[in-house]
């Protein structure tokens, strides 16, 4: 409101008025004459802010009678509305990256294949696009294109561009990362404060995926990844982004360094990370590890402390971003993608990425967890030891590290003494128990002498005994055991035990309470030999129920101990069974030996995950799900069934061990079944055979299930039985084609160089018809799929024999047909015959 009119009917003469705005005098008048009229008052004040107005009336008397007071404004003129920068800003970016796109796709010809979907949507995982990129035809058409070449001059530009702008976008994200971090940290400082909306920093990410995007279709070839791994300095790019992107640029950058990891040895990416000389030396490993220990959760208690629940701490909430600690060690990530680098930190530990990294990943693993025991003293408390990046760092080894790397971090002694393996076996003292001069020691008793594990717990069985003052040896302080049980990774030492799940990625970090262990307000401080320890909680003292048994007054384990079973097993331990089984048990601690017992009482409850097994009564089942044997029991039999006829096709096919063609398998049932394509039929039920399992990735991979009919369902030709083999393996030619799919008729007219009777047998297993529709029809993949198309050409018009799949001709005559058969002319049914006859016929 710009200008305001105020109407003053007065009788009063003469008459003043005063109009203010916020102390401020806007309008003044006097009249000496009757009015009956508007009095104009401009410059009251915007549209866009409130006014508040005060009016101030005089007369000749020292009291004004006010009737009626008016004000009425004018609205502003507005201006005509401008359509926003942002929507025009987007549209215009978005045809930018198209045309660079095109540009892109033109410069480097058939380097590069476009998804539609993808490329329109700018989504899709990177998963599906490596898939896709690394398929045998791609890679092989690429390599002929490209073999013994170089990338052009104009090629190398664009190539520069591309990892330019990626270098810029990496900084921009960072920054934007950084201040959430920071805008985060404030709101958590000042809880007092109302609550802000959080700060999303990942919506534009349009150029960044898109430029991710063309990096990782031209890695695709050899040419694209030769010429990458000499970019250097892209891959600190890359790592920053695997930190602070969105996460469809997460997913982009782990397939593109799988790709580069395979061109850039160690030494060389070391030298990239670390370039001017940086003191802290971070490694690829230190990224990749750092990026699964973000993604864990982790339960810190100590044992002793009474059953006093958890705490719960993530790597982003606990370590201090000072060194030796990274940045990169804050914020967090999704469990989806950690596990897709915990994927690549086993191929590479097995040798799947390339042979350099083999060794170097298994070494830094191993180090990763041993550097558990060379933490400081003063830095074994809870709140100082998680705060430290060394425990995320090994339990995120823990997820990755397998039972071959457990004999080399639990077979070398040079953890054990920094002097070296003579000077540790020199002043390391034996068991006095044993007296045979080769048993070493792992506890000191000032009245028994040195003792090994076994000889410390038989002896110290005798109440009297309990109170002796022990206490772990030097050389044991610093000894780590690392373990698999059930798909859980765990390091034991003297006073920590890690314990990660690799499915879940939940954690435990139990601090054991022993001296120079505690921290926490409820662990006991004091002497190491006390009379009793809890057999639940693990709470020791000298008084109380303690005092008479093993069982503490905590309510939870006095319910744990009505329901636990009373026995004791021969090597001195508790059952840890339910009170009154007929069967106990075996011992928890491994004193049995049992090959049935695949964990121990340190385990954690794979169901909860909250509890080690000693923590309360435990039960062991066999897991057969009786109850569900009357469900489970048909798809059994159609896996046995699926089973006997893939084994039977490898067979005739002669890729069986000993055939013509055979290659040894570590399991050929599993080579074949994901070899071939079975399918259930609707009518019958029974699997019946349908192509190569790579054909059906060809397809839409969506099908109607009662077009699924086997071949002696779908007998419309009348083809004569087996006397053999009967029914099961009858095939059909596909109606309106006699071929195979388009991909291989490529390989098989660009490239009959390299087609011989080998590729024409291979091709015979893949033509059979899968689809039988409307009662009369069958299809093959490529034919179905079009359906509606190839069903409406009329048989005049349809392709001649050799015919390709969707009604396309093929050159050549009937005697160059991929069949090799006398078949009638395309858009009739023919059978055949038995598959597995046919097959070894040809073989």
């Amino acid at each position: 409101m710009t200008k305001g009119f105020i109407w003053i009917a007065t009788q009063i003469n003469p008459f003043n008025y005063n109009l203010c705005r916020n102390s401020h005098e806007i309008g003044t008048s006097a009249y000496n004459t009757v009015r009956h009229d508007y009095c104009n008052v401009s410059k009251i004040g915007s549209s866009s802010s409130s006014v508040r107005l005060r009016c101030e009336l005089r007369g000749p008397e020292g009291a004004v009678r006010v009737r009626q007071l008016r004000v009425l404004g004018a609205p502003a003129l507005v201006p005509e509305p401008r359509p926003p920068a942002h929507p025009l800003h987007t549209l215009a970016e978005r045809d930018t990256l198209r045309v660079f796109r095109l540009l892109t796709s033109q410069v480097f010809g058939k380097l590069l294949e476009w998804e539609q979907s993808s490329s329109e949507s700018g989504e899709g995982t990177a998963a599906e696009e490596a898939a896709g990129d690394d398929s045998d035809l791609r890679e092989h058409v690429v390599g002929i294109l490209f073999a013994g070449h170089q990338l052009t001059s104009l090629q190398r530009q664009v190539m520069s561009h591309i990892v330019f702008a990626i270098g810029c976008e990496a900084a921009r994200v960072r920054d934007d990362w950084e201040t959430a971090l920071l805008c985060a940290d404030a709101a958590e400082r000042a809880p007092d404060q109302p609550p802000r909306p959080p700060l999303i920093h990942h919506q534009q990410d349009n150029y960044c995926f898109e430029m991710l995007s063309l990096l990782l279709a031209l890695s695709g070839s050899a040419v694209g990844r030769a010429h990458l791994a000499q970019r250097t300095e892209l891959l600190a790019d890359l790592l920053a982004l695997l930190h602070t992107g969105s996460e469809r640029v997460q997913r982009q950058v782990i397939s593109l360094l799988r790709r580069m990891i395979a061109e850039v040895p160690p030494q060389k990416m070391l030298a990239a990370l670390n370039y001017g000389g940086d003191v802290t030396r971070v490694t690829l490993l230190d990224h990749l590890v750092c990026y699964v220990g973000k993604a864990i959760t982790v339960q810190v208690k100590v044992k002793g402390g009474g059953a006093n629940n958890p705490s719960t701490v993530t790597l982003g909430s606990s370590v201090t971003p000072t060194p030796p600690a990274a940045w990169f060690m804050r914020g967090d990530t999704t469990k989806k993608h950690a596990h897709l680098v915990v994927k690549l930190l086993t191929d590479m530990a097995e040798d799947k990425v390339s042979s350099s990294w083999g060794m170097s990943t298994r070494s830094a693993l191993v180090q990763y967890v041993r550097a558990v025991a060379q933490v400081e003293e003063a830095d074994r408390r809870p709140a100082r030891c998680v705060a430290t990046p060394v425990v995320w760092l090994a339990l995120a080894a823990l997820c990755v590290c397998d039972h071959h790397h457990m004999e080399l971090m639990n077979g070398s002694s040079e953890i054990r003494d920094p002097r070296g393996r003579d000077s540790a076996a020199e002043v390391r003292s034996h068991c006095t128990n044993h007296d045979d001069g080769s048993t070493l020691a792992v506890i000191e008793c000032r009245s028994c002498g040195p003792l090994c594990a076994e000889c410390d717990r038989f002896l110290h069985l005798n109440r009297a005994a309990r109170n002796h003052q022990r206490q772990i040896c030097k050389e044991e302080e610093s000894a780590i055991r690392i373990d698999i049980h059930e798909g859980c990774g765990r390091a034991k030492l003297h006073w920590l035990l890690l314990l990660v799940d690799r499915r879940t990625l939940k954690a435990l970090v139990e601090f054991r309470g022993l001296e120079g262990a505690g921290s926490a307000p409820n662990e006991p401080e004091g002497p190491v030999g006390l009379a009793g320890t809890c057999r639940f909680c693990g709470a020791r003292g000298s008084s109380g129920l303690l005092a008479i048994g093993n069982v503490c007054a905590d309510q939870q384990c006095q319910e744990h101990g009505r329901e636990a079973c009373t026995r004791v097993h021969g090597c001195g331990h508790a059952c840890g069974g339910v009170r009154d089984e007929k069967t106990c048990l075996p011992c928890l601690f491994g004193c049995s030996g049992t090959e049935l017992l695949r964990q121990d009482a340190d385990d954690m409850c794979m169901i909860c995950f909250t509890d080690p097994l000693q923590a309360a009564p435990a039960i062991q089942e066999d897991m057969t799900h009786w109850t569900l044997e009357e469900l489970l029991a048909p798809i059994r039999r159609l896996s046995e069934e699926v089973r006997r006829k893939a084994l039977m096709r490898l067979e005739y096919e002669g890729l069986a061990a000993g055939g013509s063609r055979g290659r040894a398998h570590d399991d050929p049932a599993t080579y074949a079944m994901e070899r071939y394509a079975y399918y259930v039929c609707h009518k019958c039920g029974k699997a019946y055979f349908g192509g190569l399992a790579r054909c059906e990735a060809e397809s839409s991979g969506w099908w109607e299930p009662t077009e699924l009919v086997c071949g002696a369902c779908s007998d419309v030709a009348g083809a004569r039985t087996c006397p053999k083999h009967g029914a099961d393996f009858l095939e059909y030619k596909c109606r309106y084609c006699c071929s195979v799919s388009t991909t291989r008729r490529y390989v098989y007219e660009t490239m009959s160089c390299i087609v011989d009777q080998t590729a024409d047998r291979s091709i015979l297993v893949r033509d059979v018809a899968v689809f039988f529709c409307f009662g009369t029809s069958h299809f093959c993949n490529a034919c179905h799929d079009d359906f509606q198309r190839v069903t409406n050409i009329p048989r005049h018009l349809l392709p001649q024999c050799p015919a390709g799949p969707k009604g396309e001709q093929l050159p050549g005559s009937t005697d160059e047909c991929p069949l090799h058969v006398q078949h009638p002319p395309t858009g009739e049914e023919f059978a055949l015959g038995c598959g597995v006859c046919r097959h070894a016929h040809a073989f």
